[in-house]
């Protein structure tokens, strides 16, 4: 039974392509023509996608222990999804 899918607002995946490639590699094989969705089939799926977003959130922090401004932005993509 596939999920429903991860949904964008235009520029996401731009955002993501741009300043996190490697989880942008992660979601690029089941993303839309549109760039807005990003299929998924099992709960695995979601499970990978999921911690690959929390650690790159979790690696983008200040010296001082605060999200960066990219941290926000990709931390609001997740929780928007």
């Amino acid at each position: 039974m596939a999920l429903r899918p991860l949904r964008f607002f235009t520029g996401d995946a731009d955002f993501i392509q741009k300043y996190y490639p490697e989880l942008y590699r992660a979601i690029e094989p089941t993303l839309s023509a549109d760039r807005l969705l990003v299929k998924l089939n099992t709960r695995e799926q979601w499970d990978e996608l999921e911690n690959l977003f929390v650690d790159e959130i979790a690696d983008s922090t200040t010296e001082n222990g605060e999200l960066t401004e990219n941290g926000i932005k990709l931390e609001s993509i997740l929780d928007c999804a």
